[in-house]
């Protein structure tokens, strides 16, 4: 019997896949999600978990081309129209259903209304918006973003000392509001109130106006996130938790010390520019009405980075780096350029990528998983082809103060009596020196 073909995508916040027609139902609130998002593709067809291509019957054909289209407009507000069209694999073929971003949001099935009857699409699974997603969604209609809302506080909460890198030492209030820095109250138009955007950047204490407007950084023991070391909670303004973080974080991860001269110097095991990088981009993106912390969590084998809010707009997991920039907060965004944190829309994940490449190690990793980002840094090397076992053990001796067998045996597959031969021939060759005995044993650069 022939293997079926194997569909070469798997499900994301921009595709459903069904290997058979569901109820109607069930693809109207799908389809409503994609419309809430950037739009998105139903495929009839695929086995969602092997992926492998079952194909349609014409009884499901019949039913989606006649009937379907008819149920989708009239269950939606406002009237969703779906392109619907065939591809073959062989002998087999798929429906793919296409639903366009939806140009006024949110949109809802009629049947439901508002609230019940607005989905969202996080990750690969569509669900039911909450009422902070739907204002979103309403704010996004009107071409108004959240980080230029204003905060019920005094104007005075800005620092003045804060401001002035960026406005110079005279702040009138005209430069302010066109800034998007400050905004008059609806109510009284005398009366102004700091931004979202302004109480980030100008703020010494923004945590306390906007709910874990902060940093949590955790050291653990191991790999596994059980035994804590330590955490801190880094606030300030957004520069500052910036700086601060980063500067703890690379303390967490130091491993090679040089003496030079009184003094030891460390090395960090990822490239700095790299994980600030990844640092400033979670405090631009991220949604700041979520009330959760940035988290950062360091491991003995990996740094974790998790920021509040999927990815925005256009921007797709899948093509990561290729220069697509769609910005959530852009005020955030455009005030952080301004103070001089970011350079270039569009170029922060190429140069993390670009620079965890040019040292040597694993590509980084970003998932998005419910509606949160996690980045993943690790401190392995990369595994090239051409490089032998005894020069990918001294590459990882590099990264890391001292080995232990099982971190070789994990790096490069083995069994623990290869390992311990690679290991002494390092030895008899002088590269490596072993310290300890038993389990206590720990091998390390000449």
């Amino acid at each position: 019997m022939a293997k079926k073909p194997l569909f070469q995508e798997r499900e994301s916040k921009t595709l459903e896949l069904k290997s058979a027609l569901p109820k109607f139902e069930t693809l109207i609130k799908t389809c409503i999600a994609f419309a809430n998002g950037i739009g998105g593709s139903i495929i009839i067809g695929v086995e969602d978990n092997s992926l492998e291509i079952c194909g349609i019957d014409e009884k499901i054909r019949k039913r989606v081309y006649d009937e379907f289209p008819n149920s989708l407009y009239d269950s939606t507000s406002p009237n969703l129209l779906a392109q619907i069209y065939e591809k073959n694999f062989n002998a087999h073929s798929i429906i793919i259903i296409k639903i366009p971003q939806s140009l006024k949001k949110p949109c809802f099935n009629r049947k439901e209304g508002i609230p019940k009857g607005v989905y969202l699409r996080v990750g690969s699974n569509t669900r039911r918006a909450t009422e902070e997603y739907i204002e979103e969604l309403m704010r996004e209609s009107k071409r108004i973003f959240y980080d230029e809302e204003s905060i019920h506080s005094s104007i005075k909460i800005l620092s003045k000392e804060l401001l002035t890198p960026a406005f110079g030492s005279t702040q009138t209030k005209r430069r302010l509001v066109s800034e998007k820095v400050i905004t008059p109250s609806s109510a009284n138009p005398e009366t102004f109130f700091p931004t979202v955007a302004g109480t980030m950047h100008f703020c010494e204490n923004p945590e306390e106006y906007i709910p874990e407007a902060a940093i949590l950084c955790t050291q653990f023991k191991g790999t596994s996130g059980r035994d804590i070391i330590q955490t801190q909670e880094v606030t300030g303004n957004l520069e500052q938790q910036a700086s601060v973080s980063l500067k703890l974080v690379r303390s967490w991860i130091s491993r090679h010390f040089n003496l030079q001269g009184a003094k030891l110097k460390s090395k960090s095991i990822i490239p700095p520019e790299a994980l600030r990088e990844a640092i400033i981009n979670a405090l631009i993106h991220r949604k700041y009405f979520i009330p959760g912390a940035i988290k950062i969590a360091v491991y003995d084998d990996r740094i974790e980075i998790f920021s509040p809010g999927g990815f925005p707009g256009l921007v797709d997991v899948k093509h990561l780096g290729d220069g697509t920039t769609f910005l959530r907060n852009p005020n955030i965004a455009r005030l952080a350029r301004t103070l001089g944190l970011v350079e270039k829309m569009g170029t922060g994940i190429k140069l993390i990528f670009d620079s965890c490449r040019k040292a040597g190690l694993m590509p980084p990793q970003f998932h998005e998983e419910g509606d949160f980002v996690k980045v993943i840094f690790f401190f392995e090397p990369s595994k090239k082809l051409d490089r032998s076992d005894e020069e990918s053990i001294l590459e990882l001796a590099k990264l890391r103060a001292e080995l232990t067998i099982s971190e070789i045996m994990n790096h490069l597959d083995v069994s623990r009596n290869t390992a311990t031969r690679k290991l002494n021939r390092l030895i008899q060759q002088k590269k490596l020196i072993r310290r300890g005995k038993g389990p206590s044993t720990r091998y390390i650069l000449m």
